[in-house]
């Protein structure tokens, strides 16, 4: 069994405040954060419905490998957060040290230690202590697997080949039929992939629209329809399904490592 403490932070409604950093433990700044995504929650507000407080959340990842390491969101609604007892989109982020990930520390793994976290504490205010984080063996390669299902093979050289060959490229992918859950999945998938393991590009993905596309810092959306991308402003569409991407359609790579791992996907 190995364990890792890591600092995080909760932003959103609170009493007497507004929207504000919620509660902080030692070791995080919260504006670093902030900088880096300009504002803590990233997208539409209303994509996580006010009637599904308990099956609906989205997920942002950032990577940073500057400061080596990767901040990990959970996006989601709760009831009776502020003094007058209001619904809102609570941010709960963690820095995780890309060492660990690349240890065997899953995504998956993450997300149970911070609703674990939720279940013991509620959403609380103030200073809390840093996230404990266990986990049992090396799935690592299994969370990479896991997103198979949801893209093809030709979509994965697609996205592989545009990030290998212009680093500064960003992708809507489109999940076709898809639920929230799954656009995770994917996400995880391609960020163990492409970032950890083959370390094609630094991905940072959110699983739902953002607010703005003009200025958004992360370079892969993970969507369950269609967006419009207006030309010219860097993006590029991609569907995981294979049926329609504005790449044509993949090159011959120019790393040994790349073409294997995508032929052996």
């Amino acid at each position: 069994m190995s364990s890792i403490q890591v600092p995080h932070f909760l932003y959103g409604p609170t009493p007497k405040k507004g929207y504000s950093k919620r509660a902080v433990s030692p070791d995080i700044v919260p504006e670093e954060y902030e900088r880096l995504l300009g504002c803590y929650i990233p997208f539409d507000p209303v994509c996580l419905r006010a009637d599904d407080v308990a099956g609906r959340e989205a997920r942002a990842v950032v990577s940073v490998p500057e400061l080596e390491c990767v901040f990990f969101s959970r996006l989601y609604r709760r009831h009776k957060l502020d003094e007058k007892g209001r619904t809102g989109v609570l941010t709960h982020t963690v820095s995780l040290p890309r060492k660990a990930l690349l240890q065997g520390l899953c995504y998956s793994e993450v997300e149970t230690a911070m609703a674990g976290f939720e279940a013991e504490n509620g959403v609380p205010i103030g200073d809390i202590p840093k996230l404990e984080i266990k986990w049992d063996g090396d799935d690592s390669a299994q969370e990479k697997t896991r997103g198979k299902p949801l893209i093809k093979r030709d979509s994965l050289s697609r996205l592989a080949e545009g990030y290998r060959k212009e680093a500064n490229v960003k992708f809507v992918m489109t999940c076709r039929g898809t639920q929230p859950k799954e656009r995770m999945t994917l996400g995880y998938s391609l960020s163990r992939l492409l970032d950890l393991e083959l370390q094609v590009v630094p991905i940072s993905f959110l699983t739902e629209a953002p607010l703005s596309l003009n200025n958004s810092y992360f370079n892969l959306i993970l969507v369950s329809i269609p967006l419009f991308v207006p030309p010219r402003i860097g993006w590029r569409t991609i569907d995981s399904s294979g049926l329609r991407s504005e790449d044509g359609g993949p090159s011959d790579a120019d790393e040994q490592k790349v073409r294997q791992a995508i032929a052996d996907w």
